[in-house]
């Protein structure tokens, strides 16, 4: 081999010959051993609440009571355990709390029951057949004479009891609402019902509203998850009696409406549309759908690219905010940086025009959004890659308990939508209040909470595009390029997850924290015209399209009649993103701002001769499955090399489950490096990995690995 090809850089595309046979995993476990409970006392304390409770079902007037109940079960706040870890154990005991949110959460299902909810409180909203509170009520009292296993099941349970009303509708939303006047509100049900079940309850509900005529059901609908709900015009006394009456009603609350997260310029200079290049085929371009406020039919330039258009229902029918054409401009065109004499280039991307907009200019109607998602996702395959450039005005945690919820059961949703059809949704970090200036200065602005994110960015499965200053104007906040964006919403995400992912150019903006002329980055308006504004939602279509190429790339690839993961994509760009500019300092800015850094297919197209990349993509059947993939390294190059490193990137896709909202994910992966199947794993000079988020790194120094295998 000449030393001209030896140096050509290449990427390899492991296939199944580089598979081993799979493996599983060992068993094995035992019973937690619990101190100082009276199982006795404990017992009857159970059995009392289960007796009590059946007998307010029965005098439930809810149409379901003969087939579930839905129950509150309250936690033991702490338990002691037996241990011999001497660092932790104090006479042969450590303490743990309770948390049904997480690891205590597996207790419902031994029992036979259904974990639907845990509230800010710890108690958790649980699901059991009539039939089965009185197996449970004899179990407890029968707890003293039962064996360690069937105990440790009863341990973290205090007690079962109605749910009460506050767990249903926020007190503050309904006591801010007139006593005499309608509000736009949303019934929502529990699961596990079925249609027939859902009929008597709409029809026992609309029985309470009747006795107001002005009192109606506007709508109904399903979830993803196939829960359902109906909306309404409903007085503050008739939502308080739902709440009362019905505990298969999970929750009431205002309409789930999110922001289109840009901001609106001043009054500019009026200016020309420009020359347009024309591309020879723009429908050999990816197409990434664009979920937004709408692209007008008849727009002068972007109408060129646009692959199809679907109109949600819950629209307003018109694309009257200019948001989605700055969006959709952002996916066809890129980071233009437009100067005097500017030609708008060729496209390099086509958009499908997702409109899911509300009433309102600039609002998006957040349950809107599945049906839109199922319907592009059924009719267009070739659409792969969304945009989602939206999220709610508040900081998650300031979001009332009950409607915070339900926001995160979108956000369950979503991921769940993700993994079941195997696609990518990219998701803006979202901006802070226009002209709220944060109670410390940039760059230290990161601990205000009005910069945490909202709820749609917290997705696991998704990915959360931060934004960075890409180019220095002057007047603006920001002083070093590269630098977070001031108004960029930070991280952390859910169950302290690394959000955003990833981060690219959404301008800048002034010591007020409002617009500024030449701050922002350039995009289209609804009459064709560039203009510049800063914002996250104008970031996120960067990475969206990079995500686009990287799936184009990839399918040349594979094999007649496969396709590449969206994890496959996801992986790539973890691993080949050009790493954030270093925000000494105060590097945590960047860290809960700026993700992995700026994301780039390129090196599908032109691999760099420094390192290798070496891809694989396959199904794991179960929780025992193990993949093992043999890692052609080079025995040349690992001795040639004077610091040989490999970077062991995995993603996966896992079904999320927002009752475990401390874990979040229901599945997770580790990974292992050895030097044949039997060997022990080797160790790592880095590890990055943030619970069950599902994205993890791995840095091996070969050095040392090559060094072992020899001894």
């Amino acid at each position: 081999m000449s030393p001209d090809e030896r140096s050509t850089p290449r990427n390899f595309y492991l296939n199944e010959q580089h598979e081993l046979a799979r493996a599983e995993k060992e068993g094995g476990g035992r019973v937690t051993q619990y101190l100082d409970i009276n199982w006795a006392t404990k017992g009857a304390g159970l059995a009392r609440s289960l007796g009590r409770l059946r007998k307010e079902i029965e005098a439930s007037s809810d149409p379901a009571k003969e087939n579930h109940c839905f129950v509150l079960a309250s936690p033991v706040e702490q338990l002691a355990k037996a241990s011999k870890d001497k660092n932790k154990a104090v006479d042969g005991k450590v303490f743990e709390n309770t948390d049904f949110a997480e690891k205590h959460s597996r207790v419902f299902r031994r029992l036979g029951l259904d974990l639907i909810n845990v509230a800010d409180d710890g108690s958790a909203v649980v699901h059991m057949k009539p039939e089965a509170m009185e197996q449970l009520s004899n179990t407890a009292e029968a707890l003293p004479e039962l064996g360690a296993r069937e105990k440790s099941r009863w341990a973290t349970i205090g007690k079962f009891g109605m749910i009460p009303s506050d767990l249903r509708v926020d007190s503050d939303w309904l006591n801010a609402l007139s006593a005499r006047h309608l509000t736009d509100a949303v019934i929502e049900f529990q699961p596990l019902l079925n249609r027939i079940e859902i009929d008597s309850l709409v029809r026992a509900i609309v029985s309470v509203l009747l006795r107001n005529l002005r009192e109606a059901v506007t709508g109904t609908g399903t979830d993803f998850s196939g829960r359902q709900w109906v909306r309404g015009q409903i007085t503050r006394e008739s939502l308080a009696k739902i709440a009362q009456m019905f505990f298969s009603v999970q929750s009431l609350h205002s309409p789930l409406i999110s922001f289109a997260v840009g901001t609106t310029p001043l009054k500019q200079r009026r200016r020309a549309p420009s020359p347009i290049e024309v591309a020879l085929d723009p429908s050999a371009l990816p197409v990434i759908g664009v979920v937004d406020t709408g692209v007008p039919a008849d727009h002068s330039i972007l109408g060129r690219y646009r692959r199809g258009t679907y109109l949600a229902p819950t629209s307003a029918g018109t694309a009257a905010d200019p948001h989605g054409c700055f969006v959709s401009s952002r996916i066809v065109f890129g980071d233009v940086d437009y100067t005097p004499g500017f030609t708008t280039p060729p496209g390099t991307a086509r958009y499908y025009d997702v409109n899911v907009s509300g009433i309102r200019p600039g609002e998006i109607e957040d349950k809107g959004v599945f049906p839109a998602l199922q319907a592009i996702v059924a009719t267009a395959p070739d659409v792969r890659v969304f945009n989602m450039s939206f999220d709610a005005r508040e900081p998650l945690e300031s979001i009332g308990q009950v409607k915070r919820s339900e926001a995160l059961s979108l956000v369950q949703d979503l991921d769940n939508f993700i993994f079941q059809n195997d696609i990518l949704v990219v998701i803006a970090a979202g901006n802070s209040p226009l002209g709220l200036v944060p109670t410390a200065p940039y760059p230290r602005h990161f601990t205000d909470p009005q910069w945490a994110l909202g709820p749609w960015a917290r997705s696991f499965n998704s990915l959360t595009c931060g934004s960075f200053v890409g180019r220095l104007s002057p007047g603006g906040v920001v002083n070093n390029l590269l630098w977070p964006s001031p108004f960029c919403r930070v991280g952390p995400g859910l169950c302290e997850s690394p959000k955003p992912d990833f981060s690219a150019n959404g301008g800048n903006g002034t010591p007020q924290y409002q617009y500024g002329p030449g701050l922002g980055v350039w995009g289209l308006s609804p009459t064709g015209v560039w203009e510049d504004r800063p914002g996250t939602s104008y970031a996120a279509p960067l990475l969206a399209r990079e995500c686009a190429f990287a799936f184009e790339k990839l399918q040349r690839v594979c094999e007649r009649g496969a396709q590449p993961f969206g994890i496959t994509v996801k992986a790539f760009l973890a691993l080949t993103a050009t790493p954030p500019v270093n925000t000494q300092p105060v590097p945590e800015l960047g860290e809960r701002t700026l993700g992995r850094g700026q994301a780039s297919a390129q090196r599908l197209e032109a691999p760099s001769a420094s390192t290798g990349v070496m891809i694989w993509q396959g199904v794991l059947e179960d929780d025992q499955d193990i993949a093992r993939i043999q890692i052609p390294i080079p025995a040349d190059w690992l001795k040639e090399a004077d610091q040989p490193h490999l970077k062991l990137i995995v993603a996966w896709d896992p079904p999320v489950n927002a009752a475990v909202k401390h874990l979040w994910s229901t599945r997770d992966l580790s990974a292992k490096l050895k030097m044949h199947p039997d060997a022990p794993a080797q160790r790592t000079a880095k590890v990055i990995s943030h619970g069950s988020y599902p994205l993890l790194e791995r840095l091996y120094d070969l050095r040392k690995v090559s060094t072992e295998s020899h001894r």
